[in-house]
């Protein structure tokens, strides 16, 4: 099939297009507990869940993310298990998937707050010894005031020291992350890193007590509807192009939307976030297990896999871009390779894919994806467009260079029309 034949098969999916929900209703219950960028919807997230699974099926994510998928199958009685090479993305997930007693989380958070409020905030030393504070303070400092970082590490230590369960100090580091670029000299509206140096931001704990509260309401809608629901979910890190460590029981159905090719760098996005929580002193290291990430010196060569090398060459002419798409193609490649491994026989693999632009060159993603698994035994069940309303999900494309970007830049457009839903089998 080639690239022309893919997308006239597509067939238009407007009760997917979700062009009558608000913004307000894509982040209900948990969903609201932290911003990330190309998330799914969960409206689209539930209805996929619903066509192609029944109750006590078994879902994989992937590429979990901020674990909407997980939620919306939590939310439809189908048990799951969500997995991401990002630490911040795990946090968030397990905070998210997580349904506390209302009335023992007020009696945490009174708590956190109080000992907060009651203490005074100590010197840049003792939070770098007590390792709330570490080897990352140069780079901080680029992005937060003196005095909001120390109140930043005030904060973050008596999450760490105030006595209370795993799932309140995931909570509680969840709305933490969730402050941070609000705090910062994080250029508002952007996705990128990008400094402003005219941001006057509130004091952290101005932020942090009023995320506390929003949660918590989120939270005590969430308890409410789960009572009675035992539904299995489990979040764990992973490199979806790597085998699993522990190898699960076999999955009904795989359903996820990976990493944009070029749009994003979710290892920067939340460069903050894993400055403070996980302490990536080598942080150039770290961006390189990212899937597609241009650090790596070479693309990755399994013997096992394949990349559709002539249809990169047909659809991008320039070398220097190629060069980029065989490193995220070579890792999904392996990608499509072991998902076959944890997929029941008779299982569906199902892609939410966008085409992008990088440099000008429109890159056909959706249709290099589906060459790919072509390649290695999947075969294209279906193919479904959607249209993706911008009310829904307002995205800012720098026109030259197709990445994610701001309204203040001069060179950029409001539009990402449509995405892709790739069903597979093998």
């Amino acid at each position: 099939m080639n690239e022309r034949q893919f997308y006239r098969k597509a067939e238009r999916r407007d009760d997917w297009a979700f062009s009558q929900v608000s913004r307000k209703q894509t982040r209900e219950i948990t969903h609201s507990y932290h911003k990330y960028p190309a998330k799914f919807i969960p409206q689209l997230a539930r209805a996929l869940i619903v066509e192609y699974t029944e109750q006590d099926d078994f879902i994989w994510d992937p590429f979990c993310g901020s674990g909407t998928l997980n939620l919306e199958a939590y939310r439809t009685r189908r048990h799951s298990l969500g997995t991401d090479i990002s630490p911040i993305a795990v946090l968030i997930s397990r905070a998210k998937i997580t349904p506390l007693d209302p009335s023992s989380l007020n009696s945490y958070t009174q708590h956190l707050l109080e000992a907060i409020d009651s203490h005074k905030i100590r010197g840049e030393s003792f939070y770098l010894s007590k390792g709330v504070l570490n080897g990352n303070i140069p780079e901080l400092k680029k992005w937060f005031s003196s005095n909001s970082l120390l109140e930043l590490g005030h904060i973050l230590w008596h999450i760490k020291t105030v006595p209370c369960s795993r799932k309140h100090c995931d909570f509680a580091l969840c709305g933490f992350s969730s402050i941070l670029k609000r705090a910062s000299y994080w250029l508002n509206s952007s996705v990128k890193a990008q400094i402003d140096p005219n941001k006057r931001p509130e004091t952290p704990l101005f932020y942090f007590k009023r995320q506390l509260r929003s949660m918590e309401e989120a939270n005590e809608h969430f308890w409410h509807e789960a009572k009675g629901n035992r539904t299995q979910v489990r979040i764990s890190r992973h490199n979806a192009s790597y085998s699993l460590r522990r190898n699960p029981r076999k999955v009904d159905c795989i359903i996820t939307s990976p990493p944009y090719l070029v749009s994003y760098d979710y290892s920067d996005i939340f460069k903050l976030s894993t400055y403070f929580l996980f302490y990536q002193e080598d942080y150039t290291r770290f961006r390189r297990s990212f899937i597609g990430t241009p650090l790596r010196k070479t693309a990755r060569r399994d013997s096992n896999t394949s990349t559709p090398e002539q249809a990169i060459v047909d659809c991008v002419p320039d070398t220097g871009i190629r060069r980029k798409l065989r490193q995220y193609y070579g890792d999904m490649a392996a990608f499509f390779n072991n998902a076959n491994s944890y997929l029941k026989s008779n299982g569906r693999l199902i892609l939410v894919v966008g085409d992008t632009q990088f440099r000008g060159v429109t890159i056909p993603n959706a249709y290099l994806l589906n060459k790919i698994a072509s390649g290695i035994g999947w075969s294209l069940e279906r193919v479904y467009e959607r249209e993706i309303p911008v009310k829904i999900l307002p995205t800012f494309r720098d026109e030259a260079t197709g990445k994610f970007t701001n309204r203040q830049n001069s060179n950029c457009s409001e539009r990402y029309e449509k995405e892709y839903i790739l069903v597979l089998r093998r």
